[in-house]
């Protein structure tokens, strides 16, 4: 699918910051009040302690205000400038300023940490969930191909969401991991067969091989990386050369927020499959994600010529040649200008 409309992630903002609210507001008052019963800070506004749980800008104001007297000792300089960032975040968003899928993954991780630091568990899972799912939607990877015996990675069991609690981050795509439109796995590199291995064995080790990739896809949906990752690496030690073992691998590093290990692992895949599209595609997304702006664009141009109309690719090459614009010194604005992708 294309890239969302700005709206769509300004309203995604609007629902992690009513989360921060609801897990950030209940201990910052707490917090205020001890400070207050101990005689170590006098807020200006006393009742204002009573009202920050409901408003998620008197919040982080009387923060960053009271931290000398009141978080100094409980949080730490990291958690300061996740106050200060997220400020800026919320001005954003209440001037409804758009917000592209890298401003928002920005803010939900630091929304998400903030919220770990202080101890609002079930909130900074819901932001961290919606985090991976906005990062899957951007790699768009390919579920592992089936055979006629091969049963299909299963439907992730979901919990309903409690009726009286914070609201609930909606999903950021429609599009789940098994459910993409498009399921191409390029056909493995056989290894060398030992002279006593039988069509059988080769056989018996494909299936296994590929038990371990669905398997692996199904954990990883449900956001068990390092399950997932065990699944991966199993079907690699029964043969090094498959690129679709490698590739998920890959995807896992990335929406575990690691590109650096997610861009070797499609180095991997790549050199084994060198028109492998979706490789291209996640590389050159986990090279934007590292600000590498440039490569991200040549990666996404191979994959846009290997799957010409994905709607995916192009989105995702549309905004990297963006950001590749917006660097100083552009050398070359024509080719990675605002043209339609081929």
């Amino acid at each position: 699918m294309t890239a969302p409309a700005p709206y769509n992630n300004h309203s995604l903002v609007g629902e992690a910051l009513r989360l921060l609210a609801a897990g950030l507001g209940p201990y910052v008052s707490g917090k205020m009040q001890e400070a207050v019963d101990a005689g170590r800070y006098v807020p200006d506004d006393a009742e204002a302690i009573g009202e920050i749980a409901g408003d998620i800008a008197v919040t982080l104001r009387v923060m960053a205000v009271g931290w000398n007297d009141v978080f100094r000792d409980v949080l730490g300089p990291a958690e300061r400038s996740l106050v200060s960032e997220i400020r800026e975040i919320r001005n954003r968003w209440a001037h409804q300023d758009a917000f592209d899928d890298d401003d928002l993954d920005r803010a939900l991780d630091s929304i998400g940490r903030l919220l770990a630091a202080v101890g609002a568990i079930d909130e900074a899972k819901r932001i961290d969930g919606a985090k991976h799912r906005l990062r899957l939607r951007r790699y768009g990877a390919a579920s592992p191909r089936t055979t006629a015996t091969d049963e299909p990675a299963p439907e992730p069991a979901t919990d309903p969401e409690p009726s009286d609690g914070p609201p609930a981050m909606p999903p950021l795509s429609p599009v789940g991991d098994a459910d993409v439109r498009r399921a191409a796995t390029p056909g493995a590199i056989a290894e060398d067969r030992p002279a006593d291995t039988t069509p059988a064995d080769e056989s018996a080790h494909e299936r296994l091989l590929q038990e371990h990739i669905i398997q692996g896809v199904d954990l990883r949906r449900r956001e068990h990386f390092g399950h997932a990752m065990a699944e991966f690496e199993q079907a690699l030690r029964i043969n090094p050369n498959r690129a679709d073992a490698w590739f998920h691998r890959g995807m896992t590093w990335g929406l575990m927020g690691d590109h650096g290990r997610a861009i070797a692992d499609f180095n991997r895949a790549i050199a084994i499959a060198p028109d492998y599209a979706e490789a291209y595609n996640c590389r050159g997304y986990a090279h934007f994600c590292l600000g590498e702006y440039r490569r991200a664009v040549d990666d996404l141009e191979r994959a846009d010529r290997l799957s010409p109309g994905d709607e995916l690719i192009q989105g995702n090459l549309q905004q990297a040649r963006m950001r590749f614009l917006q660097q100083p010194g552009n050398p070359n604005p024509t080719r990675y200008g605002s043209e339609p992708p081929r």
